[in-house]
């Protein structure tokens, strides 16, 4: 994300948003290690994920300010550069993050790599036993992210200002829950459809979503770098947060706007179908937005999943993005 990339957090958030955290009520191969699979034969369901994540620092950057972060968080397992987890999703499931830095210097790089690192860090240490009580802990654990990344700009000149866009796919319960701020996005793949799971927090999606710009018009506004909300550029951010059930075979990409400013969401699935794993179509991915100019950091994370958990998809159902809202109050 370039170091120039324009916030309008709190006024333009405001404007065109409101200053609330809007959103309905919660609806309705992977490898495995063998002390986790050991554990889940005392279950009749089990829940596998296979995740491999690559970033790249593009064909112009001097700095990477993208990081990311893949997260066993029941027994602990993380992975941070480009090697695969392969994980049986305990109890307290698995946590996939991208987020893509801004500022000065190298704060951006430091603003998204606090921000993996804080997440992980509040979500492991707090509890959780319900999907209520999950999507609490993850958007809790964001907004606190937020509040030690804004007080380190705010104490250090060097690194004033600095923010970072942050995309964390959660996966608790055989759902997952997508949680937002910024424009890194989190899509779902079903079937051979893929949909978009998270909505970009940009100016230029905002004019999309009003009807003022076309979405081919929007690709090359010379806007489309305003984003309105980030982590730590002001003192609270509101976390948008979306679901949905995941069934057998399913398979999730995150990635900062390296890649899907380059890549069309149906180049993706036609990557994903023609590899031979995860780790192949990660690097493919990041070639082929090279191959289109590279002018930003590039970041992607593919998750599969698998198990008796998860139910078989309908031989023509597609992902349905569902929106939580915090005004719910109905019991899960």
């Amino acid at each position: 994300m370039a170091a120039w990339r324009s916030l309008g957090i709190s006024q333009l958030w405001k404007k065109f948003f409101g200053f609330g955290y809007r959103s309905n009520e919660l609806p309705p191969s992977a490898g495995q290690n063998p002390t986790q699979r050991r554990k889940m034969k005392q279950s009749s369901e089990a829940l596998y994920i296979s995740a491999y994540g690559q970033t790249d620092l593009g064909l112009v950057r001097k700095n990477n300010e993208d990081s990311f972060l893949i997260v066993d968080l029941t027994e602990g397992a993380e992975s941070a550069g480009s090697s695969a987890l392969n994980f049986a999703a305990g109890e307290r499931g698995g946590l996939l993050m991208v987020a893509d830095g801004m500022g000065g210097a190298e704060a951006g790089e430091v603003a998204s790599r606090m921000a993996v690192q804080l997440v992980c860090r509040y979500l492991r240490s707090d509890r959780f036993d319900s999907r209520q009580t999950f999507v609490a802990s993850l958007k809790n654990s964001i907004e606190q992210a937020n509040q030690n990344i804004h007080q380190e700009g705010e104490k250090n000149e060097e690194r004033k200002g600095m923010g970072t866009t942050l995309t964390a796919a959660g996966v608790y319960g055989g759902e997952l829950f997508f949680a937002q701020v910024g424009d890194s996005r989190g899509y779902l793949v079903r079937n051979g459809s893929i949909v978009q799971m998270t909505q970009d927090q940009s100016l230029v999606a905002h004019l999309v979503a009003s009807g003022v710009l076309t979405p081919e018009k929007a690709k090359v506004d010379r806007r489309r770098n305003v984003i309105l909300q980030a982590l730590g550029a002001q003192k609270q951010v509101d976390v948008a947060v979306s679901v949905v059930e995941l069934k057998r075979g399913d398979c999730a990409v995150l990635c900062s706007d390296g890649l899907s400013g380059k890549v069309e969401a149906e180049e993706m699935t036609g990557i994903l179908q023609g590899s031979a794993g995860t780790d192949e179509a990660c690097r493919q991915l990041i070639d082929l937005a090279k191959q289109r100019g590279g002018e930003d950091n590039i970041t992607v994370i593919i998750a599969k999943f698998d198990g008796e958990k998860l139910l078989l998809p309908a031989p023509d159902e597609v992902p349905t993005y569902t929106e939580i809202k915090e005004d719910s109050h109905a019991q899960c």
